[in-house]
């Protein structure tokens, strides 16, 4: 039953959503010779040149000669732009864009300016007909006309279902829509290209850029006029690691309730927390968790936690054994820069099930015991398989196993951060347990560590006579229940 595809346990467990308490700069494009980002994990931007005239050139931006990116279209089709990925690196419901630039063509003519659903859509941010800013053909920004060659600084921000944008440090316009939210499988961000599908797809034209950033959260109106007042010198989002109580969670479900617990995973979101995206692939010492990732630690009572995931916004980690029940000062270390100390709470046990992101974390993150298929509804992820694995609802008679965290000691007992040896039999918790599945009790075949750090797994046989629906699975150690509102779907 501790035989687990790797893959799959990594996709189970992989980095959860992005989200924190105030912006954090995630990215920064400078266009000196070069498309690749100066600060921040992102990838280079994917640049689309179909004339072959694209160019860095010199030009006066704010007074000042700097090196810009010239995008060169050509009327009626060649699109000349370029986009970013964002998966990983922004909230798609919760992020800012600052922008530097200037059209050089196609005054009194629409023009595409930003794009969040690859280019299938008029939704978007334009420069219309009278040359203003347009937010998805849904209101017209008045206060502010775009003279071709005259650099504007913008900054776009989108906070669930509301957009911003602010031109030239002031405030132009404040919609409420969701057609900014980044909702495409890999969350494209594209600029100045227009549409390949939907209707109108010749509003583009050439346009030089100077300035690109990204920031993980909403950046305040004070924040934009201050970006505006110096825009090439700014410190805005690159501040030391910042985060509150109510910022550090249970790794599973996101509880600020009594967060930690030994060998538990959990997770911290706030700001400017790490300059980098990026998971302890490849960071492992022998069989043990890195203490240090991405210049980023954690210290517990300073004791380092073991660190699974960081990004500006968010870092994940695994309590180390040595905390105790009750207050546990709380530190994040940014390449030796120290936040300030947060007391949040640790208990003895900290038993939850892992969830799939999707549908409101309600659906626990599960395999069928043969690794044939991730038990989900058929739909969740909109796909039918992934590497390999069907996506279906657990059958009555399916062997599942489930994922978790935070059970506790096991016999023989393996210290927390470390993968474990394989062994006959497994690491079964030292702890009794009980595990309910809607209304009724049923029996564990194997409730122990995974083969992966921090991971446990329970595994379970889904009762022959369970009629169609989605059943609450709730695991109890100890004493202590995991969350309530979490299930397992089932058919026939």
């Amino acid at each position: 039953m501790r035989q687990i595809a790797r893959n799959s346990l990594l996709l189970l467990v992989a980095a959860v959503p992005l989200f924190s308490q105030s912006a954090a700069l995630v990215a920064t494009y400078n266009f000196q010779n070069s498309v690749a980002p100066s600060q921040g994990a992102a990838s280079p931007l994917n640049v689309l040149n179909p004339t072959g005239n694209n160019a860095y050139i010199t030009d006066t931006v704010l007074g000042q000669p700097r090196t810009v990116l010239q995008l060169a279209s050509s009327r009626p089709s060649q699109n000349a732009g370029f986009s970013v990925n964002t998966v990983n690196l922004l909230n798609p419901i919760s992020y800012s864009v600052e922008m530097l630039f200037t059209f050089t063509e196609g005054a009194g003519t629409s023009r595409r300016v930003l794009d969040v659903l690859d280019r299938t859509s008029d939704r978007g941010l334009y420069i219309n007909n009278n040359n203003r800013f347009d937010f998805s053909r849904l209101a017209s920004v008045s206060n502010f006309t775009l003279t071709n060659g005259s650099y504007v600084h913008m900054v776009m921000v989108v906070n669930d279902n509301r957009a911003i944008l602010y031109l030239n440090g002031n405030a132009d316009n404040n919609l409420s829509t969701n057609s900014m939210n980044l909702t495409t499988a890999n969350r494209t961000l594209t600029f100045f290209l227009d549409n390949i599908q939907d209707t109108s797809p010749n509003e583009f034209a050439s346009a030089r850029v100077a300035l690109l950033r990204l920031y993980s959260n909403p950046l305040t109106a004070a924040e934009a006029r201050q970006l505006a007042t110096s825009p090439f010198n700014s410190t805005v989002g690159i501040g030391p690691p910042s985060f509150q109580t109510n910022g550090v969670r249970n790794g599973a479900t996101f509880s600020e309730s009594t967060p930690l617990a030994p060998g538990a995973f959990f997770s911290i979101f706030g700001s400017s927390l790490s300059d980098n995206v990026g998971d302890w692939s490849g960071a492992f010492t022998g069989v043990n968790a890195p203490t240090t990732l991405n210049g980023t630690r954690i210290l517990l009572n300073n004791t380092p936690a073991f660190l699974s995931f960081t990004s500006p916004g968010q870092v994940n980690a695994i309590v180390p054994g040595s905390i105790a029940p009750g207050p546990v000062s709380v530190i994040v270390e940014r390449n030796g820069v120290r936040s300030t100390p947060v007391t949040a709470q640790a208990r003895a046990l900290n038993p939850a099930f892992f969830t799939y992101d999707q549908r409101n974390r309600r659906f626990i993150a599960a395999l069928a015991a043969d690794n044939s298929a991730f038990i989900a509804p058929a739909d969740l992820f909109g796909v039918s398989s992934i590497n390999g694995l069907a996506v279906r609802p657990a059958r009555p008679g399916d062997f599942i196993v489930a994922y978790g965290m935070g059970f506790g000691a096991t016999v023989p007992d393996v210290a927390p951060g470390t993968i474990p040896a394989p062994r006959d039999g497994g690491y079964p918790i030292a702890a009794g347990s009980t595990l309910r599945l809607g209304s009724r009790t049923i029996p564990t075949l194997y409730t122990g560590l995974s083969s992966f750090a921090g991971v446990y797994i329970v595994g379970f046989e889904v009762p022959a006579d369970f009629s169609p629906g989605d059943y609450e699975l709730q695991i109890t150690v100890n004493g202590i229940a995991s969350p309530t509102g979490v299930v397992i779907p089932v058919v026939r």
